[in-house]
């Protein structure tokens, strides 16, 4: 295994670690992010219509400018006393509770802590536990638990309950907690029943319950989910559910024909004070609610079972569910080691995931992982784009140290600009091409008798200065140099990139005669420096070749294979028996004919070894061979 392809495992392992641990047990940040990716989906998901048989009666802003009018005109009735500020008389309470039940509510709770004595005076208790007394069960009072510190700097808790009311309503059955354990930057709201049912019991008070459970239980109704482990699934801003402004419940004649009146039917009754949206209400994803419009939704929560709750629950099942699209991302890539397939897999579970998310929070009320399996697919996807261009890179070296031994450095860019084109190179294919096949005559001879002299080095560095100077010529002509076979130098041309099949023709033919124009600069300097010159022959064919990569796994080289390579090499040899340095088959002579810069004459029928009589021609510049 490759240092790069290890490095990319270890990655891949620490990205399913941190999702695993991020989803399962996310620190402090990751709690922030978590809760404000929710928030956004609950608000894309929109406002949503609560059960109609939650309803609230509030003491609001309308009422207190009702009990108002009725001061300022001086003429009060007797309903109207004490509401045009709060806090109310205890009474008026009873008596908005008691029209309610007349009306055929199931149960009302007020959301009122009636501690001590009233303010308003003895008559003012003694009228509302008469009331209360009517309805024995059917009325839930609203108690608190208020904590402080105490010396030690330990939490102290102190209950506060209307003790004057208890046998009233029918016992503490009837009390419930209005706490409220708001939101935080990484807490959603959570079910009061969390506090009453969770905070308390963990702190040594038990027994309590809030006081929308003590409504439902009152009710006749039942919880369907598990408040204590539920958070609040707002049903949309303040005013989302059916309310009544308490003066219309107590003005009598309005009440009588009122059209909501029907609405109180059945229904659970929240009953209490609500202030104007600002820093005093509880904060939700659609802006600041009253207490009341918060107990309500809990209420309503537990009365449908749409509270939202985490699934899985417990730590190690949302660490495994998280992880499941990561895995399955992990084992179709196996199958598609293509980037483009791979980055298209990571963006189809990423919205399958998001899509899953989106309707499990709708239709189940449940919020399964969603940033730290999305976070580990992005990472996951730059994963394997790092990966793929680092082999990409690779690949590409590869393939550059490949054809930079055989051709120009112009072709080589021209062949990396399409990697896959360039690997259809490597695996081979059939091309029209043109073989240059040059050799120098009586080489053999001028080894045998320098071996003898002790001139080897001499010799070496004598045929490296001329097989150097032939590569630059055939570089120069856009030829690939395919391999030296001795003092022999084979080059192609038209492989593995072709300029068309005469351009290549042409540029073969210009490379010969510019190699013979070299050889006699080579050779000026080595008969001024004392050392024997040289002479070489050339043959060119053009045809059909086979071209790639050809050898044993252990040693490949890139070379053409053919009749062509063979007919280059015999002509070589014909320049031994004719007056040509440079020689060429009827097939070459045909496709330089369009150049106007060069011209081929031909030198008859040529006995060619191993292929009998071949008509064979001689080429050179055309303002040569007009002179």
């Amino acid at each position: 295994m490759t240092a790069r392809r290890r490095t990319f495992r270890v990655l891949v392992v620490a990205v399913l670690a941190w999702v695993g641990v991020s989803a399962g047990w996310p620190g402090p940040r990751m709690r922030v992010w978590e809760r404000g990716v929710e928030q956004q989906l609950l608000l894309l998901r929109g406002p949503r219509r609560p059960p109609p048989k939650v309803v609230l009666v509030t003491v609001d802003d309308a009422t207190l400018q009702q009990g108002d009018w009725f001061e300022e005109e001086g003429r009060i009735p007797e309903w109207a006393k004490g509401v045009g500020s709060l806090p109310w008389p205890r009474a008026t309470y009873g008596m908005v509770a008691e029209k309610l039940l007349q009306a055929g509510a199931r149960a009302v709770a007020v959301n009122v802590v009636f501690e001590g004595p009233s303010g308003k005076g003895p008559a003012d208790d003694d009228a509302l536990e008469l009331r209360l007394r009517r309805y024995p069960g059917r009325v839930a009072l609203a108690a608190e638990m208020l904590e402080s510190s105490d010396t030690q700097g330990a939490g102290a808790l102190t209950f506060v309950r209307p003790e004057r009311f208890l046998a009233a309503i029918g016992g503490t059955g009837a009390l419930g907690l209005t706490n409220i354990l708001s939101a935080t930057s990484s807490e959603a709201s959570r079910h009061p029943e969390a506090y009453a049912g969770g905070v308390l019991p963990a702190r040594g008070a038990e027994g309590y319950r809030a006081l929308s459970s003590t409504l439902l239980r009152l009710g006749g109704q039942r919880s369907r989910q598990e408040d204590r482990h539920s958070a609040l699934n707002f049903y949309g801003p303040e005013g989302s559910f059916r309310r009544l402004p308490a003066w219309e419940v107590l003005d009598p004649e309005r009440w009588k024909t009122h059209p909501l009146r029907k609405d109180v039917m059945g229904a659970l009754v929240l009953l209490g004070p609500v202030v104007a949206q600002g820093t005093d209400g509880y904060p939700t994803p659609f802006g600041t609610l009253s207490g009341l419009e918060v107990l309500a939704t809990a209420t309503a929560n537990s009365l449908q079972g749409d509270g939202l709750q985490p699934w899985p629950r417990r730590a190690p099942g949302r660490a495994l569910l998280a992880l499941l699209p990561l895995l399955l991302v992990l084992a179709a890539a196996r199958r598609w080691s293509d980037l483009r397939w791979r980055l298209a897999l990571v963006v189809l579970v990423l919205v399958l995931q998001g899509g899953l998310v989106v309707v499990a929070l709708q239709q189940a009320h449940r919020w399964l992982p969603l940033l730290a399996p999305s976070s580990g697919l992005i990472l996951l996807g730059l994963l394997y784009g790092g990966d793929a261009y680092l082999r990409e890179g690779q690949e590409r070296r590869r393939l550059r140290r490949t054809f930079e031994r055989y051709v120009a450095p112009g072709v080589v860019a021209e062949i990396l600009s399409d990697p896959e084109s360039a690997q259809g190179i490597l695996r081979g294919r059939l091309l029209e091409v043109t073989v240059l096949m040059t050799d120098i005559k009586g080489f053999t001879v001028l080894t045998k008798q320098r071996s003898g002299e002790g001139q080897s080095e001499l010799h070496v560095r004598q045929l490296n200065e001329y097989l150097g100077a032939m590569v630059e010529v055939v570089m120069a002509h856009g030829g690939t140099v395919d391999k030296f076979i001795g003092d022999a130098v084979m080059a192609v041309f038209g492989s593995p990139v072709s300029r068309g099949v005469a351009e290549e023709a042409s540029q073969a033919v210009r490379c010969a005669l510019a190699m013979r124009a070299a050889l006699a600069g080579l050779n000026e300097d080595w008969a001024r420096r004392g050392i024997a010159t040289l002479d070489n022959g050339i043959g060119l064919a053009s045809g059909q070749v086979m071209v790639g990569q050809i050898g044993s796994p252990r040693r490949m080289e890139f070379t053409v294979i053919g009749d062509t390579v063979n007919l280059s090499a015999r002509l070589e040899s014909a320049t031994r028996n004719v007056d040509a340095a440079v020689v060429c088959d009827a097939h070459t002579a045909s496709l330089i004919a369009a150049d106007p810069g060069l011209a081929a004459r031909s030198l008859g029928p040529q006995v060619v070894k191993s292929l009998g009589e071949v008509e064979i021609f001689t080429v050179a510049l055309a303002d040569q061979a007009s002179r």
